[in-house]
């Protein structure tokens, strides 16, 4: 038998930029312009959003690319998570070759992380992939779902198991978006920050404590400080692990019980408070293995008890159910869950290979889970 390799060459190195500030969608156009400065502009721009936020924008984004002389259409889907489809890809796929998109197009992904994830895959696969943008509405996607390239879709046997690594071209995170968000999608995201910041950094996670009364009534500097960290350690985790071989594993502390609790939840429950309470239980399965103090557990819970993260709701899952949804994480092999585990407040655990990864005795988290259950 011969055998032959064949070496390709090494993709070229990804690099895009994060623009965080106020003001950024009056002035779309110009950016979209300075971004293509090095390279061709699209001949063409496809945003798409759901329909809440096509309804809070009123299509003005539209008109104001249409006015600086940008061809642009707008596509919109029923906004939720249940609708973040294969068969929402397929029909955002057709409506867009029905209108002759070529692969000289670029889609701008209008909305949450479910906009993000699902605009993302279109671009990801739409003629074995073309260019997008990510512009973020909702303080979650800000912060979490709109870096990475991480892009997919729900099936009925898990979030997110179907999908791709499809990096922006550029993340354009508009302050100003988040001025009307009510305070249930502020804590939604907030979480997601609040989990980075108790893996990476210590001192914004107690910025964070101090401050929840302002966070919560929505200080510009305050949030614009806190979503700039955020990027800042999530883009390092993601230049270091881009395809969660190792580290970027803590990216998702807290997301192999809270996606459990979501999905069981039909979801209802919003993803950043699935995030917290995955969070709550996972910092006990860390204290129970002898690796994080009682104190700084106790510290977490007072945290997620100010910005209303309600532990009993917890008891409203069965403990087998939420064991048996966790064997289908993405970070499961052979059968078994890997936890990222928390070492103290501000730093996650590795173990002698310095692997992120740790495998947990099933009935440790049933112990966890049993703990508040009480």
């Amino acid at each position: 038998m011969k055998t032959l390799t064949i070496q390709l060459p090494q993709p070229e190195a990804q690099k895009y930029n994060v623009f965080v500030a106020p003001e950024l969608l009056k002035n779309l156009p110009e950016i979209l312009k300075n971004l293509s400065k090095n390279s061709k502009q699209p001949a063409r721009y496809v945003i798409i959003t759901d329909t809440i936020v096509k309804k809070i924008f009123d299509e003005k984004l539209l008109a104001t690319l249409k006015k600086s002389g940008l061809q642009a259409d707008l596509l919109a889907f029923p906004a939720g998570e249940k609708n973040k489809t294969e068969q929402t890809h397929q029909a955002l796929t057709h409506q867009m070759l029905a209108k002759k998109c070529g692969r000289d197009t670029m889609i701008l992904a209008l909305g949450g992380g479910v906009v993000g994830d699902m605009a993302g895959y279109v671009a990801a696969t739409y003629m074995r992939g073309i260019p997008y943008i990510q512009i973020p509405t909702s303080f979650l996607a800000m912060v979490d779902s709109s870096m990475g390239g991480k892009v997919g879709v729900d099936t009925p046997y898990g979030k997110n198991l179907v999908g791709a690594f499809w990096h922006p071209k550029a993340i354009i995170a508009d302050i100003d978006c988040l001025k009307n968000l009510p305070k249930e999608q502020l804590v939604n995201g907030l979480m997601e920050s609040v989990k980075i910041f108790l893996t990476y950094d210590k001192t914004f996670f107690e910025l964070t404590q101090k401050n929840w009364k302002k966070i919560l009534a929505k200080n510009p500097e305050l949030l614009q400080k806190i979503i700039a960290r955020s990027i800042e350690l999530k883009i390092g985790v993601v230049v270091r692990d881009e395809h969660e071989a190792n580290e970027r594993m803590v990216v998702n502390w807290g997301h192999t019980i809270g996606h459990a609790i979501e999905h069981l939840s039909h979801f209802k429950l919003l993803h950043g408070y699935s995030v917290a309470l995955g969070i709550l239980v996972e910092s006990k399965i860390s204290q129970l293995l002898g690796i994080l103090s009682e104190k700084d557990f106790q510290t977490i819970r007072t945290s997620m008890k100010q910005f209303g993260i309600q532990e009993k709701y917890l008891q409203k899952f069965a403990m087998n159910d939420i064991v048996n949804m966790t064997l289908i994480d993405k970070k499961a092999r052979d059968g078994k869950v890997k936890y990222v585990l928390l070492q103290q407040i501000g730093k996650a655990k590795t173990d002698a290979k310095g692997m992120f990864g740790h495998e947990v005795d099933k009935k440790i988290v049933e112990e966890a889970l049993k703990f508040f259950a009480k």
